[in-house]
Formats: structure tokens, C-alpha cells, sequence
């Protein structure tokens, strides 16, 4: 029998082998546009996914997942016909996975083109803002008119809003009839919002852009969707340029040399709620040079937002303490509800005896800088407050202004980090 004509099962098993070893790759040396057409599971979809799919037909290289472009269980004539649509930008349809945090990666269709969205949380607006798509938007939610949001936004304030980014309105969103609906990885429950718009003929997909591990292949499946692939990649390139400068100076300092810190999830509720292994916190921390305290502990939501307690806080003694939630942010133009957060944690009586505390090694950062696609940005910071000697020449602060001016065209203004140097 020819190699072409394997069976479904054979080739499936050797999708699903190969699928797990490109993962390894793809987190060690970049990311793997998730796809469906990315046969090599590199970071674009070009030719030469048409090159080692034609070899894996011919029994040159293995099967992986994405090189069934049209998912039909074998890599044939017809993966490659979708490729080239991709490429040409020709394609009927686009099939992804999206990333859920808690869950297997969940597969979605969607129709193409698409030229009507709506938009749920406050990171996908400024995701669309970043690959210049906000001409697509015809629904938000209610996030993105309140407070220092609307001044943030204000070219989408008169769009109609579709209810909170946790709690949707389907009725608003049926009445608009987008073509999809772009929403938080993990909010709302697909009971809330998948399965209320079933039968629509309305895609729903699932983006964070805040995710360390997942944003840069969410940007660019979001150019692939809505037909801005060059500015997606002006953006991943530039992001990427800075995370590696940033990785290439913290490879070299041995793990023992590295600050213990305790992240602070969010301060409003106590000092006591960290991040542990899968959670943003922790993404952040182990990429700026630092030893996560917390990173084996469990608990709290998903089971990556832990209660820990104070003493144990204080036998761990850390050397650091970043909180990745405080006051602050675009429209507040001084640092005095910063500073106050700020002396509270130092001067905690539990922390007393913590060097981090002792030493004033304590950093505020706010979410807009830990949890929007510029998520670099605060890990500028976290790298430059950990490591100075090794990124004396990191200026964060310059780098977000930059990123303001050219991704978000808006001026660089706000309180974002305490302290600022």
C-alpha cells in the first residue's frame, strides 16, 4: 500500500506523537501559530508548510496535527489545496485552537472573512487596537466605557455595548449578528455564552493576550482572522525583541544567584493571595530572573491563586515582593495611592522580619502592565528590579511609551509601577 494511503488510525498516532514534540520546541524556542495548515508548527503559515506537507504525503517527515489542514484524519492533496487559500488569503474558512488555561485546548471554525466583531474584555481591544483592526469592532463590553477605560478607548465609546466581559447580553450580541465574538480565555462559562449562541452561525473564541506563554501565537492567529498578518508580526517582532534581550541576560545567572520573591496577586482583598505555577504572576516572574516561592503551592482559582500564610511567608523570607494588581493606571496622573499601597506592605507588621520588607525591595505594578498584550513592559520592570547589573541598559519606561505612541496611538501619560526607578 502506498505511504499516502496509510490508514486514519496510523496517521493519527503519529499526529498526536509528533504534536507532542513540537510542543517542547515550539516553548523552548518561540511559539507555534495554532492553525490548522501550519504543517512545520513554526510561527507563520507560508510555503514551506506546503513543502513538508507534500513530504509527509510522500512518508519524508511525520504527520503532525496541523498539517490536516481541513481535519478530516490524513494529510492529503486537499491540506494543501486550505494551505494555499491561507497563504493567498483565499480561504473560506479558518479552523484554530484556542487556548482555555484549566482545560484541552478547545478547536474553532471560523468563517472567513470576517469584517464584524464583538469584543468582551479590556486586552482583546487593545489586541485589536495593536494589529489596527478597530474598524471590525460593532460591540464591546460595558469594561471599555467605565472609568479610566473610556479615556484609554475613546474611539470605541459610542460603539453599543453587549453586557460585562464576565456576564455577556446575548440578546445584544444576537442583535448585531457579528460574525464572531472574541472573549476572556477562562470568563464566561461556556454556558454563559458558547452555548447560548449555538446555532448562530456566530464563532466565539477564546483570547487572553496576557498570557506570557500564549500571547505572541494569540496576535498572530488574531492578524491571521481578521486579515492583518504584517501588522501582527510588526508586533510580535517587536515584543519578541525585547522578551529576548531580556531571556539572553537572565540565562546566565545561575539559578542560586536568583531573588526569591513573593508575588502579590491582588492587594485589594489582603496580602496573602499569590500566583503559583500556571498563573501570570508566576510566567512574569520566572522570566524576569526570579525564584517564585509560591510556584509549587496550589490553590484559589484553578488552582494557581493560593492563600498562603504569613508565617510561612516568613520563613520562606524572600528577597523580593511584586504585587501584580495596585492602584494606578492611565488617567491617574500621580503616585499617592501607590506610594500608600506601597509603605502598607513594607510597614506590615507580618513582614517584619522579611528581607524584602526590611530592605524596601517592594514593587507595585498595575494590571495594565501585567495583563494587556504589553505584559513585556512589566516584565521590563520585574527583569530590572531582580537583575540590575544585568540590564543596566533596559529602560522600561521608554520602552512603553514607545509602545503606547506606535501600537495604541495614544500619548504616553499615567502612573503605572511604584517605585518609577
Amino acid at each position: 500500500m502506498p505511504k499516502h494511503n496509510m490508514n486514519r488510525k496510523a496517521i493519527m498516532i503519529i499526529i498526536l506523537i509528533w504534536a507532542a514534540s513540537a510542543m517542547l520546541l515550539a516553548s523552548a524556542s518561540g511559539y507555534c501559530l495554532e492553525i490548522f495548515g501550519n504543517a512545520n508548527q513554526d510561527d507563520t503559515i507560508d510555503e514551506s508548510d506546503i513543502a513538508y506537507a507534500r513530504d509527509v504525503i510522500a512518508g519524508k517527515s511525520p504527520a503532525t496535527e496541523l498539517a490536516d489542514a481541513n481535519r478530516d484524519g490524513i494529510v492529503d492533496i486537499e491540506d494543501i489545496k486550505q494551505i494555499q487559500k491561507i497563504i493567498n488569503s483565499t480561504e473560506d474558512h479558518l479552523t484554530l485552537k484556542t487556548f482555555t488555561i484549566y482545560d484541552k485546548a478547545k478547536i474553532v471554525t471560523v468563517p472567513m472573512p470576517v469584517e464584524k466583531i464583538a469584543i468582551l474584555n479590556l486586552a482583546c481591544a487593545e489586541a485589536i487596537r495593536c494589529v489596527k483592526a478597530t474598524d471590525t469592532v460593532i460591540g464591546i463590553g460595558t469594561s471599555m466605557v467605565e472609568g479610566s477605560n473610556k479615556d484609554f478607548f475613546p474611539e470605541l465609546g459610542n460603539l453599543r455595548t453587549v453586557g460585562k466581559w464576565s456576564e455577556p447580553d446575548i440578546e445584544a450580541i444576537l442583535s448585531l449578528k457579528p460574525d464572531i465574538v472574541i472573549a476572556d480565555l477562562r470568563t464566561p462559562d461556556t454556558e454563559k455564552l458558547e452555548d447560548k449562541l449555538e446555532g448562530s452561525g456566530i464563532a466565539v473564541i477564546r483570547m487572553g493576550f496576557t498570557y506570557p506563554d500564549y500571547s505572541l501565537a494569540e496576535m498572530t492567529a488574531l492578524g491571521y482572522i481578521l486579515g492583518k498578518k504584517d501588522e501582527a508580526k510588526e508586533f510580535t517582532d517587536y515584543a519578541g525583541k525585547s522578551i529576548d534581550l531580556i531571556e539572553t541576560r537572565i540565562s546566565s545567572i545561575p539559578e542560586d544567584k536568583r531573588p526569591t520573591v513573593y508575588p502579590i496577586y491582588y492587594t485589594s482583598s489582603n496580602l496573602w493571595k499569590s500566583g503559583s505555577n500556571g498563573s501570570i504572576v508566576d510566567m512574569l516572574c520566572g522570566l524576569a530572573g526570579g525564584v517564585n516561592i509560591a510556584h509549587n503551592l496550589t490553590g484559589g482559582t484553578g488552582g494557581m491563586y493560593p492563600t498562603v500564610d504569613p508565617e510561612w511567608v516568613v520563613k520562606e523570607n524572600p528577597k523580593m515582593i511584586f504585587t501584580w494588581s495596585s492602584p494606578g493606571g492611565y488617567s491617574i496622573s500621580n503616585d499617592t495611592q501607590m506610594k500608600a499601597l506601597w509603605k502598607s506592605i513594607v510597614e506590615a507588621p507580618e513582614l517584619s522580619q522579611v528581607s524584602a520588607a526590611k530592605d524596601k525591595k517592594v514593587y507595585l505594578m498595575t494590571t495594565e502592565v501585567t495583563s494587556r498584550p504589553r505584559w513585556f513592559v512589566g516584565l521590563a520592570y520585574l527583569a530590572k528590579w531582580f537583575n540590575p547589573d544585568q540590564l543596566k541598559d533596559l529602560d522600561p519606561e521608554a520602552m512603553h511609551k514607545e509602545y503606547l505612541e506606535k501600537f495604541q496611538g495614544v500619548e504616553y501619560k499615567g502612573t503605572f509601577v511604584y517605585p518609577a526607578t
